[in-house]
């Protein structure tokens, strides 16, 4: 297979794990749970972002909006000043203990696209 071939593959693959198929949304709904959330439901049309909070022991999972999904905002509608978040954009995506994994393997796709690109 020719490097061009490889790296239009990388890329369709790329593109497909990352692309959501046109249906609504799906994310956890937990509020200040001390476990990781098993509840799961639809999100409204006009959130297209699930949120994971971690204050303390407690954890917060929900849907969201992009727009929204900044410390300033999600502090000002929790009333919290010393919290981590993350937002994601795929289905059940806030279900993680916090984002390794995702990050993780972006890294490791990304180092091996580099690495045939080098080759």
């Amino acid at each position: 297979m020719s490097k061009m071939n490889c790296i239009l593959l990388t890329a369709c693959l790329a593109l497909a794990a990352f692309c959501s198929s046109g249906s609504a949304l799906r994310c956890y709904h937990c509020e200040n749970s001390p476990a990781l959330c098993k509840t799961n439901s639809t999100c409204l049309p006009t959130e297209d972002t699930c949120l994971q909070m971690k204050f303390g022991k407690l954890r917060t999972s929900s849907c969201w909006k992009t727009s929204q999904c900044r410390m300033n905002d999600i502090a000002e509608f929790f009333q919290l000043d010393n919290f981590d978040f993350f937002c994601c954009q795929h289905d059940l995506c806030n279900g993680a203990a916090m984002p390794g994994l995702d990050k993780a393997a972006f890294s490791i796709a990304s180092v091996v696209t580099l690495w045939w690109l080098l080759l």
